[in-house]
């Protein structure tokens, strides 16, 4: 498909017969092989051609071939009052008719001028694909640098939450213990005012369908959740959350492997716990 996009500038060239060397072979051989794209391409470059035509003004006919037109319009009709006259000989005599040399439909300068808006129309739809191209690579550039923007922008904001939450004076610290001896504890510190930050390193890998969710579980009730999250490449993990609940309705703090987007309920046993005392 690369190599057809890369033979469709030259269809009209093709189509026009003023195409020569490896393009018009190779543009032969996909014709040859049945290739879609470029039997397509070169269908419409010759009906581009033929429409050319149309362009040239229309030739009138010199005054000498019009009368010899004339006169031969004129002798066909003296032959046929003749052939009634000798009606009774059962001959009919119907002169020769002149040949006439057939002029050309199209002169030659019409052609020349086709040739030239062909090929001005070449260059023109070259131009508008190049472009059309650097556009595009604009274009992406253009939101690629908005989303990296975007990123950094929550990145900051994510941090200056955080910074908030720990000089905030009414936060609370709390440790979750693992359950599994290889996992690292999570520290937690909640702000009624701020909000709640969750931190922890060394966290390992984990696979892409399975991620960690934080719960509240208050004193009477089920388990809330508070959000997801899973560690970054370097097993840094950092959440910024609002608690949505009073600390004093919570008895500890919770986090346990869900699938991928998050539980309504655990569907597991936590892998780590901090109470709230």
């Amino acid at each position: 498909m690369d190599d057809c996009k890369q033979l469709s500038e030259f269809y009209e060239a093709y189509a026009l017969g003023a195409l020569e060397g490896p393009e018009r072979e190779e543009i032969e051989r996909h014709l040859a092989r049945g290739c879609t794209a470029c039997t397509a391409g070169v269908a419409q470059a010759r009906w581009l051609v033929a429409q050319l035509a149309y362009l040239a003004p229309e030739a009138q006919p010199p005054a000498a071939l019009r009368a010899r037109v004339v006169a031969a319009a004129v002798g066909s009709a003296a032959a046929g009052a003749r052939a009634t006259a000798t009606d009774a000989a059962r001959a009919t005599y119907i002169p020769a008719r002149p040949r006439l040399r057939q002029p050309s439909a199209i002169p030659a300068w019409a052609w020349a001028i086709a040739a030239a808006l062909l090929l001005a129309t070449v260059y023109s739809v070259r131009q508008t694909r190049r472009l059309d191209g650097e556009l595009a690579a604009v274009q992406r550039e253009l939101r690629e640098g908005q989303a990296q923007r975007a990123a950094i922008e929550s990145e900051r904001e994510h941090y200056q939450m955080a910074m908030e939450i720990l000089s905030a004076q009414d936060t609370k610290t709390l440790e979750l213990m693992p359950k599994k001896a290889a996992m690292p504890p999570v520290q937690a510190y909640w702000s009624a005012k701020m909000g709640l930050l969750v931190m922890s390193a060394n966290m390992p890998q984990m696979a892409s369908n399975v991620t960690l969710q934080l719960w509240m579980v208050p004193k009477k009730g089920e388990p809330m959740s508070v959000g997801i999250f899973r560690p970054d490449g370097q097993g840094h993990v950092m959440m910024v959350a609002a608690p949505g609940e009073p600390i004093a309705e919570v008895a500890a703090l919770a986090i346990s492997e869900e699938p991928a987007g998050g539980s309504a309920q655990p569907t597991s046993a936590p892998v780590w716990v901090g109470p709230l005392t």
